[in-house]
């Protein structure tokens, strides 16, 4: 309706607003900056989603590139949040989609190796597929070279026998180890898997920036000479298991983020409609200074904003 047009729904006349909310009738929303920050509601952000179901009909759909909870826990922190969704299915989530890829096409009888944290090998373990290397610390010792730990953890057949799958998530474990036992595996049997739950480059905070997960996952890539799969935004895929069960349609799904180079990316390649709300990093200002950031459609302060046209 106002396509990669950036315009201020609150510059609007009401009716204008309420003609673009009979634009769509499923909404899928970013979680984090979003609709909270760490573990606390943003402030009317509930208010809106639950309205956007109770008051409006619409089908409403949470989507998340964190990949530190399974995705029954992030529907468990959205309920605890005051956030109303029928059931941990209304989740899109990179763990829930890295087990659903590979039920459909690998063979999940064998194990998968885990540079990550350990929601992974829960989701992985609730859907009956085994994993190693999980939350653990695997870093070269002092006393130890790097021939000792190749000689000793990669040298026999072992290392590489019934492995399926090397996937990489958020890992504050990270080492050199973990580099090399996952590029060995990858250059051993080309056809192995290689998923990460999402290649966000970096974590701003207020007062610092660290590394995500694409920055880890960048450095097995390296070394192993594959590229990764994302199980997450800005990725088409994870919304296919919808797409397939005729959930929603594409053009009529508006999708709600905070975030233009991933959030407004991905309504694009879904073919969605996008609201980008200013409670994250991405302001009106920060799209205006630099033309060259994807363009959403429409924009509001904060979610809230929208609840008096609900």
């Amino acid at each position: 309706m106002f396509k990669a047009s950036a315009i201020n729904l609150l510059d609007l006349q009401p009716e204008q607003v309420n003609s673009w909310l009979q634009s769509f009738d499923t909404v899928i929303s970013d979680c984090d900056a979003t609709l909270w920050h760490d573990d606390t509601a943003i402030e009317g952000a509930a208010d809106v989603l639950n309205a956007l179901q109770t008051r409006a009909g619409k089908r409403v759909y949470l989507i998340t590139n964190n990949g530190l909870k399974t995705r029954h826990e992030i529907w468990q922190r959205a309920q605890r949040l005051g956030f109303q969704l029928p059931n941990e299915t209304h989740i899109i989530s990179p763990t829930q989609t890295i087990v659903d890829y590979l039920k459909q096409t690998t063979d999940i009888t064998k194990r998968a190796y885990v540079v990550g944290n350990a929601a992974i090998a829960r989701e992985l373990n609730d859907a009956g597929i085994e994993s190693f290397g999980a939350g653990e610390p695997e870093q070269l010792q002092p006393d130890v070279k790097w021939q000792q730990f190749v000689q000793r953890e990669l040298s026999q057949p072992a290392a590489v026998a019934n492995v399926g799958a090397v996937i990489v998530g958020w890992d504050e474990h990270f080492s050199y180890c973990k580099i090399a036992r996952a590029c060995h595996i990858l250059c051993s049997n080309k056809d192995c898997a290689f998923l990460v739950t999402n290649k966000d480059a970096v974590h701003k905070y207020p007062s610092y920036h660290i590394p995500g997960t694409g920055a880890f996952v960048a450095a097995i890539e390296a070394c192993a000479e594959r590229e990764a799969l994302e199980m997450g935004k800005p990725n088409p895929l994870v919304l296919q298991p919808l797409l397939n069960a005729a959930a929603l349609q594409p053009e009529r799904t508006l999708m709600i983020g905070d975030c233009c180079k991933i959030d407004v990316t991905f309504a694009r390649n879904c073919n969605l409609q996008s609201l980008l709300v200013g409670t994250g990093s991405y302001q009106l200002d920060t799209l205006h200074a630099n033309p060259q950031l994807p363009r959403p459609d429409v924009f509001l302060p904060k979610l809230a904003n929208l609840l008096p046209y609900i």
